[in-house]
């Protein structure tokens, strides 16, 4: 079996698109008593967080047949089905996989997240790949109100992402949902997001950066956060790869 390795970027970006198109409301009911974690329901659907995950990732109810791995834990199962974690994106999968149990998926994945970021990065913690990154990008977009979007005029093109250690543009409130560095990156004063994430480490796919870069596109020339993301999405659609990332 080829295995890919998942870090926790990559996994939060993931776990988010989730929450994006489910909502961040929902729950996941367990219908039996020992509340073991379970991928698929007996129709093949996904049945929790983690489900949706690894649906998007191209892993079915066909695929995990008769597996025991339908009831292991998410440390168990990623490996099991080709992906492995990296230690934070472990733990941002245990969390989560916990809180669920009890918790909205939108409260697990915010909660979880935080907890995972207790751990220092690796290489591959930083690595993003298109799919992951417009999750990111229609999260913050749509938690902000209209009326904290640019108008035209408002943010000229130049406008670095972080100003005295707070997120100014739309890419800039992404970067700092992914958790870098704030204060490194006000000392950069970067106004293209893909400089800022390959200055401070980060490796986004090549999708990834053409994605970044039509955001800042639309953001400038003075459209909405949700209109720029939904212009980019439409741009994207075709291309958009669930199941691969950079190489």
């Amino acid at each position: 079996m080829t295995t890919r390795t998942l870090g926790c970027a990559e996994l939060y970006g993931r776990l988010r698109h989730v929450v994006n198109q489910m909502g961040p409301q929902r729950r996941t009911r367990r219908y039996t008593d020992d509340l073991l974690p379970s991928y698929f329901t007996e129709g093949g659907g996904p049945a929790d967080l983690h489900g949706h995950v690894l649906h998007g990732l191209g892993i079915t109810a066909d695929t995990v047949g008769l597996s025991t791995l339908n009831v292991e834990g998410a440390e168990v199962a990623y490996p099991g089905f080709g992906f492995t974690l990296t230690e934070k994106a472990i733990r941002l999968a245990q969390f989560s996989q916990e809180f669920e149990e009890t918790w909205t998926w939108g409260d697990a994945v915010e909660t979880a997240t935080r907890l995972a970021h207790q751990l220092d990065d690796t290489a591959e913690d930083c690595r993003l790949g298109d799919f992951a990154l417009l999750a990111v990008l229609r999260h913050v977009a749509d938690r902000h109100p209209p009326e904290m979007t640019p108008l035209p005029g408002w943010l000229p093109y130049d406008t670095p992402l972080f100003i005295d250690g707070y997120p100014t543009t739309l890419l800039g409130h992404a970067a700092a949902d992914l958790h870098v560095n704030a204060v490194d990156a006000s000392r950069l004063g970067e106004t293209r997001a893909v400089d800022l994430f390959h200055t401070l480490g980060w490796q986004l796919s090549p999708r990834a950066q053409a994605l970044a870069d039509t955001v800042q596109h639309h953001e400038s020339h003075g459209e909405s956060w949700p209109s720029a993301v939904t212009s980019t999405e439409h741009t994207f659609l075709d291309h958009l790869d669930r199941g691969e990332w950079d190489r």
